[in-house]
């Protein structure tokens, strides 16, 4: 069976958000689920197969992934508030 074809390695496949500090520029970050490297494309193309870097395996992030996206953002959100609370200045 070809790995591409495997439901298996689509179970394992695993996507990042990462977000720039100094732009607006969010991008995804795959990593492979055959090989465990990591190929990073544009958030523009999170419903588009990409390919490991690495072993050329097709992965996507399919739409239920993305649509989670913005509750983990939010949850992300309060957990760095919490951080940066802490060296706010009083009022």
């Amino acid at each position: 069976m070809l790995a591409n074809d495997s439901t298996e390695a689509d179970k394992r496949r695993a996507f990042f958000l990462v977000v720039r500090t100094d732009q607006a520029v969010a991008e995804l970050l795959a990593e492979c689920p055959r090989c465990g490297a990591i190929t990073s494309y544009g958030l523009e193309l999170a419903l588009q197969a990409v390919r490991c870097s690495e072993c050329s395996l097709s992965m996507q992030l399919d739409e239920s992934d993305l649509k989670g996206l913005p509750e983990r953002l939010i949850e992300a959100r309060v957990r760095i508030d919490a951080l940066i609370a802490p060296t706010a200045a009083p009022d």
